[in-house]
């Protein structure tokens, strides 16, 4: 039950952009509502992809991200990792999950698939590129638009997290 802080990774200031903030706690909100079975966790994702995409669309959203983490689930490595919703910093899983949006969204297939590739337990699970590029192509719909990742962050991020750990806020698989 321990992850990353990955405080200095070059994504955490992507944290205050409305996009990355709405990806980074849709997934924070809806796996502290799997790991704690609080419904709370959940409202507060369909809260925040209603206000940004409409409460109609955000639904669709959210059940987009909803259906890219059950895929996670099944094929993550072990455990999924997570920090509070709200939290100024990311852990490794977090930022791979921003790779794979980001790079659905700007056509980067090397980032999209490197980025899942560290999430799962396969090289070659397809089902999670489809559900992350969905998801992305929602947001994306209705200008949500991440900025570019380099593929050498996730990289960096990568190599980090084989050297360092701290105590998880939370994990679940």
């Amino acid at each position: 039950m321990e992850h990353e802080d990955l405080a200095e990774c070059p994504a955490a200031a992507y944290l205050r952009q409305q996009p990355e903030n709405l990806v980074v706690n849709g997934y924070r909100n809806w796996v502290a509502g799997l790991a704690h079975s609080d419904q709370r966790y959940w409202d507060a994702a369909w809260a925040a992809h209603a206000r940004a995409l409409g409460p109609i669309d955000g639904q669709v959203a959210l059940d987009a991200m909803a259906e890219l983490i059950r895929q996670l689930g099944a094929c993550a490595t072990c455990p999924l990792r997570f920090y509070k919703p709200g939290a100024g910093h990311l852990c490794r899983d977090e930022c791979l999950v921003l790779g794979m949006v980001s790079g659905a969204q700007h056509g980067d297939e090397d980032l999209l698939v490197q980025s899942a590739r560290l999430l799962t337990c396969s090289d070659t699970c397809i089902e999670v590129i489809e559900r992350a590029s969905a998801y992305a192509g929602i947001l994306f719909g209705h200008s949500q638009r991440l900025a570019p990742i380099p593929l050498s962050a996730i990289a960096d991020i990568d190599m980090r997290s084989v050297f360092s750990g701290s105590p998880a806020s939370g994990s679940l698989h």
